[in-house]
């Protein structure tokens, strides 16, 4: 009995295992972005699903406290956005998930 429960568990360590394995054909993981700076989302050159993207290019503005247009996050590889998770009008805390990319 106990020789069976010590497969099963074997088996199933396998499965959880080989499941975290990238395999052809499956999709690269992606990079979900954070706001480094709070406030309101500004439709100001927004990101968009499907949009390419390069290191350092601004994905997100907000208008801070001060008034003042600022980028609240950028792009950190290059790639193509996946998922904007953010709307015009949204406010973003630090730290808020904002966009997802896809490395190239």
């Amino acid at each position: 009995m106990v020789r069976w429960r010590q497969i099963a568990l074997v088996a199933l360590a396998v499965l959880v295992l080989a499941a975290g394995l990238p395999t052809a054909g499956r999709a690269q993981s992606q990079v979900v972005v954070r706001a480094a700076m709070s406030g309101q989302v500004l439709p100001l050159r927004l990101a968009a699903a499907g949009q390419a993207v390069k290191h350092g290019d601004p994905l997100v503005f907000v208008q801070t406290t001060t008034g003042s247009a600022v980028p609240a996050a950028v792009a950190p590889i290059d790639g193509q956005v996946v998922q904007v998770m953010v709307s015009a009008g949204d406010f973003v805390h630090i730290g808020d998930a904002v966009v997802a990319i896809a490395p190239h």
